[in-house]
């Protein structure tokens, strides 16, 4: 009988432990999820708090709400300093630009000012590339969050306004795009790495300059593929080539340099689009030599050359 009784305490014993065990670890699908993003989040904010202490962490309102954004100020910057405006990639960070891109060493030289905004971190760290509501990622006012920076800093009588240039990977290269785009008066000049243009005919812009440009793209880059995104950017060719319209551009050179194709639109005036197409290239930001320039100095070599 006592073995018995003994037996019958073990078994329920044990069939309380499996069934606690069981309502521990099944938590709602909803729950988990909720757990999930709220980890993205704080890593995202964890990663916003490891900044170099040469580069200051800035905020400014929005509608209502408070935004951030980095900016590296070389001890090198003074008369009147240029700026570029560096974005980073979906789910990405200011800092991620600031790491990824390594311009710090070629704004010491040429005392530019870097400016890295943050996407809105509780919406998953994604630019809102397009004005249009219908099959948007996010709703956050990221071309009014870049209009109040720029505002802030034409407060400033040291930055020179008419040398504001964007530049942007992936996510961050269509808001380079659009913000060049849409905010064409206040932006000199442009450079995109594998990222679409998510041309809105419904939302024109008003393209007020010739506008110079420099795109990057690889053939095997799946998440920014050359034929577009169908129902948000356009083909990457298509894109540079809306640019070298808008410029009135007279004259189209394409060369091979190794295994990448170059193509230079020129206007009258001398103001450029150029597309490289690397073949075998990746979802990456590109880090080779263009005519015996690192990428950084190519670039601001090239931008430097435009003003609104």
């Amino acid at each position: 009988m006592t073995k018995t009784l003994s037996a019958m305490l073990l078994c329920l014993t044990l069939l309380f432990a499996a069934c606690t065990e069981t309502t521990s670890n099944a938590q709602p699908q909803e729950a988990q999820k909720a757990n999930h993003q709220s980890k993205e989040v704080n890593q995202k904010e964890e990663t916003l708090a490891v900044t170099p202490a040469s580069v200051s962490t800035n905020t400014i309102d929005v509608n209502g709400i408070s935004r951030t954004y980095l900016t590296y100020m070389p001890e090198s910057a003074s008369g009147s300093i240029p700026v570029i405006i560096q974005f980073h990639g979906g789910a990405g960070t200011a800092q991620d630009a600031y790491f990824t891109s390594n311009f710090d060493a070629t704004a010491d030289e040429e005392g530019i000012l870097m400016v890295y905004p943050q996407a809105e971190t509780s919406t998953g760290s994604v630019w809102n590339t397009i004005h249009a509501s219908e099959g948007n990622k996010v709703s956050s006012d990221d071309f009014g969050f870049i209009e109040a920076i720029i505002s802030r800093l034409s407060e400033d009588s040291r930055i020179d306004t008419s040398r504001i240039y964007v530049a942007g990977y992936s996510n961050g290269a269509a808001m380079a795009y659009q913000i060049a785009c849409h905010l064409n008066d206040q932006i000199a000049g442009f450079a995109v790495m594998s990222g679409n243009f998510p041309l809105e005919t419904n939302y024109p812009c008003n393209i007020t300059h010739e506008t110079g440009g420099l795109i990057f793209n690889g053939t095997d880059d799946d998440t920014r593929p050359l034929e577009g995104i169908p129902g948000y950017a356009i083909p990457v060719r298509e894109g540079a080539e809306w640019w070298a319209d808008q410029n009135s551009s007279i004259r189209e050179q394409t060369i091979q340099e190794g295994n990448v194709e170059r193509t230079t639109y020129v206007t009258l005036s001398g103001t450029e689009i150029q597309l490289f197409i690397i073949n075998g290239g990746g979802h990456v930001w590109f880090s080779f030599n263009v005519d015996g320039m690192p990428m950084n100095t190519f670039i601001w070599e090239f931008l430097s050359q435009y003003q609104t």
